[in-house]
């Protein structure tokens, strides 16, 4: 197995790289561990403690850490509130605890600088996945179980089975721990492996052979798969400034429309469901928006629009102390000027004048909400923001990118990067200028 190890793990990376081992203390991260030690790559230890089984997942910690000091390697280890998570972003333990594993893994990955993290899923592990991935309506890629290599992430002992593994931990006399959630049937993985498996064993003894070749044609046809709906894709769908959209009226004359639109927008997080819901969609009035863990998408007039959903930033107070200098939190250069006969105004949108005397700080730039109102430049009547952008022909997008610089009273003195308030232009009367740069 040590021979097969050194074979198998010499396609998967280089000798030079530095791998982080994800070690739970369970008998495959363990015999992971000992097949690493009997080579000479450089590696870590990373263990993730999800809180969800008390004292036993603290002695987990405890036991991992003590493998790491006895193997003189480094030890890192991180404490999630796994259980407030699920309910926070109202997914499973199981996919809390998934995001939160290897969210971590790439994050501790790229500030030790190692360059791959190694899971120590075996053999056995990719037949559960295939039927729990088949009752999930994952499609074909779904069915091609679990790689042996994916970008940064290797499985090295993917090609060992469960009595394998058992057996070289019983032939080096290597300690490990149970976890007591294996042995419980709730979870959809357990009662595969306790009873649908032995089933097809019962009909069956090579069904595991049988099934790894069902797997291996499967990512074989997968793979003409994923090719054509990249070029069908290169076709369908732009990008211009962080926004990736799709023609409708070119989607529309797909056959099997909903699939070619799931494949586009899956990479973004959203599911089956949701692309069924704006097929159904598409005929109607836009402006409805869809949302991912990290991307919304708008069904437009014309397009399907994606873009990723930035933190709203909070408002930003201007003191008068700034004046004359630049904002360099948030790109603004205020300036006072005297106001006086051949004073030039700069025809630029990025620029807005306003009489000083009239401004009262602090300022406040914020994002616009619905019921704001302003007087636009050149015109004597307010004018509710929803309409102006309307008249603007913007898209809820950039509806969302806009930002408002706000007089002390609360008055709208600006609609950055748009239209600046005609109460507070400058006049005749006007003895002082504040020029305010968007930069």
């Amino acid at each position: 197995m040590i021979d097969r190890f050194f074979l198998h793990i010499s396609t998967l990376i280089r000798p030079s790289d530095k791998v982080l081992l994800a070690v739970s203390g369970g008998i495959d991260s363990v015999v992971m561990l000992h097949l690493f030690k009997q080579t000479s790559y450089n590696v870590s230890i990373a263990h993730c403690n999800f809180q969800l089984r008390g004292k036993d997942a603290d002695e987990d910690e405890n036991f991992v850490k003590q493998l790491a000091l006895h193997y003189d390697i480094p030890f890192y280890s991180v404490r999630f509130d796994t259980q407030g998570y699920a309910e926070k972003c109202g997914i499973s333990i199981q996919m809390a605890a998934r995001e939160l594993r290897y969210d971590w893994f790439h994050s501790l990955m790229r500030e030790i600088q190692y360059d791959c993290i190694a899971t120590a899923h075996q053999r056995d592990d990719v037949l559960e996945t295939f039927f729990i991935n088949m009752l999930r309506k994952t499609g074909i890629k779904g069915l091609c179980g679990i790689k042996e290599k994916n970008e940064h992430i290797i499985r090295p002992i993917l090609r060992f089975s469960r009595q394998e593994i058992i057996a070289y931990a019983d032939q080096f006399g290597l300690a490990y721990r149970e976890d007591k959630s294996n042995e419980d049937d709730y979870y959809r993985r357990n009662y595969i492996r306790h009873h649908i498996l032995p089933k097809l064993k019962q009909m069956q003894a090579n069904y595991d052979d049988v099934l790894h070749e069902t797997i291996e044609i499967l990512q074989q046809q997968e793979a003409i798969y994923s090719q054509h709906i990249k070029e069908v894709k290169a076709e369908m769908m732009t990008e211009n400034d962080a926004v990736y959209m799709i023609d409708i009226q070119k989607l529309k004359q797909l056959n099997n429309l909903t699939t070619y639109l799931y494949e586009f927008i899956s990479p973004f997080g959203f599911n089956r469901t949701q692309t069924e819901n704006i097929v159904d969609i598409l005929d109607n009035e836009s402006g409805k928006m869809f949302y991912s863990s990290a991307y919304c998408l708008l069904k437009d007039r014309n397009s399907i629009q994606i873009k990723f959903i930035e933190k709203q930033a909070a408002s930003i107070v201007i003191e008068d102390r700034f004046a004359n200098n630049k904002m360099q939190e948030y790109r603004l250069l205020l300036e006072r000027l005297p106001y006086c006969q051949g004073f030039e105004i700069e025809d630029r949108t990025e620029v807005a004048y306003f009489d000083a005397d009239k401004i009262e700080f602090p300022l406040l730039v914020r994002k616009w909400k619905e019921g704001d109102v302003f007087f636009p430049f050149g015109m004597k009547g307010s004018k509710k923001l929803s309409d102006f952008f309307i008249d603007n022909k913007m898209s809820l997008f950039e509806k969302q990118e806009i930002d408002l610089l706000c007089n002390g009273n609360g008055d709208i003195l600006w609609v950055i990067g748009k239209r600046s308030d005609n109460r507070y232009r400058l006049t005749t009367s006007s003895k002082t200028a504040l020029k305010i740069t968007y930069y």
